[in-house]
C-alpha cells in the first residue's frame, strides 16, 4: 500500500501557490521541490512548467529551463515573456543563434518589446554587428518612455557602441571594484 507524501497531500493548485511563494522568498530548493511535485503529474497546470522553467534558469540549468520554456511555449505560443525567457536563457548558455532566433519570433509578433529589444542588441553588438545593434537602440530610445528601465539601459549601450567601448560593460555597475552585470531576468515592458 502506497502512503502519500507530504507533497502529494496538496493538490497542484495548492502547491503552485506554495511554489510560487518559495521562488518570491528565492527560495529556489523549496521552489523547485514544490514544482516537480507538480510538472511530474499528468496535465500539469501551464503556471507551473513556467515557474519551474525559470527556476532552472536561475539555478544556471540552461538545458532543462529550455526545454520547460520549449513545453511551455507549445501550449501557449503567443507568450511573449516566456518567448523572452526562451532567448534569456539560451543566451546565457552561449546558444547565441538560437536566443537571437527566440527573440526574433517575438519581435515579430510584438515588435516593442523592450527587454528583446535591447538583449537582441547587446547580442549584435557582443557579435560584431554594431551597426544593426545601434538600428534596434535608437528605436528602442524612440518608443520607451525614459523612465523604462531598458531606456536606461539602452542608451549606455548605445553610447558604448559608439564610443568603441566593450558592450560587456554597458549597464553595469561597481560593486566592491567588481563590475556586475544587471539582473537579465528583470524585466520591465
Amino acid at each position: 500500500m502506497k502512503t502519500k507524501t507530504d507533497i502529494d497531500v496538496f493538490d497542484s493548485e495548492e502547491l503552485l501557490a506554495l511554489a510560487q511563494l518559495s521562488f518570491e522568498r528565492k527560495d529556489l530548493e523549496g521552489a523547485l521541490l514544490k514544482l516537480k511535485g507538480i510538472i511530474e503529474r499528468a496535465d500539469p497546470p501551464l503556471g507551473a512548467v513556467g515557474l519551474a522553467a525559470r527556476v532552472y534558469a536561475q539555478l544556471r540549468l540552461f538545458d532543462k529551463a529550455e526545454r520547460l520554456f520549449e513545453r511551455y511555449l507549445q501550449a501557449n505560443p503567443k507568450a511573449l515573456l516566456e518567448q523572452f525567457e526562451l532567448g534569456m536563457t539560451r543566451f546565457d548558455a552561449g546558444k547565441l543563434s538560437e536566443a537571437l532566433h527566440a527573440w526574433d519570433v517575438l519581435l515579430k509578433e510584438q515588435p516593442i518589446y523592450p527587454p528583446a529589444m535591447f538583449y537582441k542588441a547587446l547580442l549584435l553588438a557582443r557579435t560584431g554587428k554594431p551597426a544593426e545593434a545601434k538600428k534596434i537602440l535608437e528605436q528602442l530610445l524612440k518608443t520607451v518612455p525614459v523612465d523604462n528601465l531598458y531606456f536606461g539601459r539602452g542608451k549606455e549601450l548605445l553610447q558604448s557602441i559608439e564610443s568603441g567601448a566593450n558592450p560587456e560593460q554597458a549597464s553595469a555597475k561597481k560593486v566592491d571594484g567588481r563590475i556586475v552585470p544587471p539582473d537579465p531576468y528583470r524585466t520591465e515592458h
